[in-house]
C-alpha cells in the first residue's frame, strides 16, 4: 500500500519575518561599514592633497632660493665695480659691471611687479618669482642682498634670504 504522505510533513517551515529583519539587519551593518571606509578613504586623499600642494609650494620657494642666490653670488664675485654707495643705505636695485674674456658686462638686479629680474648685457630673465623686500647694501667691499621669496600658491610658505657677498672675490 501506497502511502499518502504530504511533500515537508513535520518540517518546520521557516519564519520568513525573521529572515527579512536579518538582511535588513546585515544591510545596515555593510552600509555602516561601507559608510566609515568612504569617510576614511576621503580623509586620506583630502591629507594627501594637502601634503601635495605644501610640498610643492616648498619646492618652489626651495627652488627659488637656489636660483636667485646662485646668479647674485656669481654676479657680485665676478664683479669689479657696482653702483652701490659704500655705507649709503639699502636700495631696491643695484647694478654689478665686471670685464672678462667676453669683453664688459653689466648686470642690473631688480623686482619688478613680485619677480627678481636680471638684465645683463641687454637680456632680461627672470630668476625668482614670488620676491618680496629685495635690498641691497655695500659696507666696504661686503654686498649684502636681504629679500624674502613667498610661494605663488601658498602665502604661508616663505623663506627669507640675507646673502653677505665679497665684490670681486671671483
Amino acid at each position: 500500500m501506497i502511502s499518502s504522505l504530504k511533500p515537508n510533513m513535520g518540517i518546520r517551515k521557516k519564519d520568513r519575518s525573521a529572515e527579512r529583519g536579518l538582511f535588513v539587519l546585515e544591510f545596515a551593518v555593510a552600509v555602516g561599514f561601507m559608510g566609515i571606509l568612504g569617510s576614511l578613504v576621503i580623509t586620506m586623499l583630502a591629507q594627501g592633497w594637502e601634503i601635495n600642494s605644501r610640498n610643492r609650494a616648498i619646492m618652489d620657494v626651495a627652488v627659488g632660493t637656489s636660483t636667485s642666490s646662485t646668479w647674485l653670488v656669481r654676479d657680485i664675485h665676478l664683479a669689479t665695480a657696482t653702483d652701490l654707495p659704500d655705507g649709503g643705505g639699502a636700495q631696491a636695485t643695484a647694478q654689478f659691471t665686471w670685464t672678462d674674456g667676453g669683453g664688459a658686462h653689466v648686470c642690473d638686479f631688480a623686482l619688478v611687479s613680485g619677480e627678481f629680474s636680471r638684465t645683463c648685457d641687454a637680456t632680461t630673465i627672470s630668476i625668482a618669482r614670488s620676491i618680496a623686500n629685495l635690498s641691497f647694501e655695500r659696507t666696504g667691499e661686503l654686498i649684502t642682498v636681504s629679500y624674502d621669496v613667498i610661494s605663488a600658491e601658498r602665502g604661508d610658505i616663505s623663506d627669507s634670504v640675507e646673502l653677505n657677498v665679497a665684490l670681486g672675490a671671483g
